[in-house]
């Protein structure tokens, strides 16, 4: 959201882009986390290690202060969705094909409850230890080659740094 530190440090102090944001879309068996941006050609080659650093960094100290605040903004995502009919069938068909049943919203509580800064941690370091896709659509030829996105990533010797033009 707005209140992100992805949102702040990329869009609202340095300017990179229209819209930035990340997603989860999970599945009974897989998932895929990733980040949307949508910005100019000039900003490019320096829009991507930026969000590699943010995403580093949020990896690495991710805040009770910040837990609490997403936990806010799901609860009150979830009450609004509730007013919608059309928001409520789409969630119980997800929750149908990702659990075989209808989660109550009771229980969709206790385990957002459940999440703690240390296990968002540790999600993390396990998203981070595989290797990424990177999909770039329009003038992208100041972006850096996708090995030298590769070697900036945690786990390597190098940093973001590595990809400034």
């Amino acid at each position: 959201g707005m209140s992100s530190r992805l949102f702040q440090e990329v869009r609202e102090k340095r300017g990179l882009c229209y819209s930035v944001y990340a997603f989860h879309w999970g599945f009974s068996d897989t998932g895929i986390f990733g980040v949307h941006a949508a910005t100019g050609q000039s900003d490019i080659a320096e829009l991507v290690p930026v969000i590699i650093e943010e995403l580093q960094k949020a990896g690495e100290n991710i805040l009770q202060e910040e837990l609490d605040r997403a936990r806010a903004q799901y609860r009150a995502g979830l009450i609004m969705s509730a007013e919608s009919p059309a928001s409520r069938a789409s969630q119980i068909a997800r929750q149908l094909l990702l659990f075989g049943r209808p989660i109550a919203k009771e229980e969709l509580m206790e385990r957002l409850s459940a999440l703690t800064v240390d296990r968002l941690t540790d999600l993390s370091s396990r998203l981070f230890s595989t290797k990424p896709t990177l999909t770039a659509v329009g003038p992208v030829g100041t972006l850096a080659p996708y090995e030298a996105i590769l070697d900036s990533l945690p786990g390597t010797p190098t940093t973001a740094r590595k990809l400034a033009v």
